[in-house]
């Protein structure tokens, strides 16, 4: 039995918006180093600086979750953020 390896750049995606000016997608993907946890922000345009390495795609996701909730504290924003809603990609 052949042993079959993620393609690189599948995992799972969700997206987040808030209001007019938040629009975040946050990534779990595997890549040929290993899996990650990404965000990119629409709005702007760009990927976040600080992707992070992640144990598998789960740990990816959660990653991803903590790393825009922990910018939502942050930034001080009130109204509630929106449940984190994954798809499978590629």
């Amino acid at each position: 039995m052949a042993v079959e390896f993620p393609r690189e750049g599948q995992g799972f995606r969700a997206e987040i918006k808030v209001g007019e000016n938040i629009h975040l997608v946050l990534m779990a993907t595997h890549t040929g180093a290993g899996p990650v946890a990404s965000i990119y922000d629409a709005k702007l345009k760009k990927w976040w600086p600080n992707r992070e390495w992640a144990e598998d795609i789960d740990d990816g996701k959660r990653r991803a979750e903590n790393l825009v909730r922990t910018w939502y504290r942050y930034v001080g924003l009130k109204t509630p953020l929106p449940a984190f809603e994954w798809k499978e990609t590629g």
